[in-house]
């Protein structure tokens, strides 16, 4: 039990995908724009990501240990879960915030390098817990950002830092806030 908190914990605050590892940067200036596109795009990462480990812990025995081969066949694993999430959700993202093919390249690009970490990824059903932590922490980013956004526009913000500026900045002083849980 112990083990799964702090997996969850890690996943979520200490080594967050977004945050702290730079990757989504794309996906926090696109779906941070209103608290629903960002819990929308959070349930794809999340659905992305589960059906990838899923792949990967079936293929775990029929690919080679070797980190590179593993490498590719994990890649592609995670491009074809997410490019398949995407195609099946983007009629409920509506017309104005439709999902394009380069958002799911790079939000599929994100599930493979988690899947592609060759320390520390557990074997067998591990896999899905180990997923799910980081899904977890990506979406829960996104929806706090979208709320930052959202409370910014109601401030008077000077003009060189109005919008994408404040946004990074903003997300920098929310990943020094959870440094501190850091052991």
């Amino acid at each position: 039990m112990n083990d799964g908190l702090k997996l969850l914990a890690e996943g979520v605050i200490t080594h967050n995908l977004i945050l702290f590892q730079g990757l989504g940067i794309y996906a926090l200036l696109r779906f941070t724009k209103s608290i629903c596109t960002a819990a929308k795009a959070a349930l794809v990462m999340l659905a992305a990501t589960m059906t990838a480990c899923a792949l990967v812990w079936g293929t775990h025995s029929l690919i080679p240990h070797n980190y590179s081969m593993r490498l590719p066949f994990d890649l592609l694993i995670a491009l074809a879960a997410g490019l398949f999430w995407h195609k099946l959700l983007a009629p409920v993202f509506g017309k104005d915030e439709s999902v394009d093919l380069r958002a799911a390249f790079f939000n599929s690009a994100l599930v493979g390098v988690l899947l592609a970490v060759p320390e520390g990824l557990p074997e067998g059903p591990g896999i899905f817990s180990y997923g799910m932590a980081y899904a977890v922490g990506y979406g829960v980013v996104l929806i706090i950002m979208a709320g930052i956004r959202a409370r910014l526009e109601l401030v008077n913000v000077p003009r060189p830092f109005k919008g994408v500026p404040i946004l990074l900045i903003s997300a920098a002083l929310l990943a020094l806030a959870l440094m501190g849980y850091r052991l």
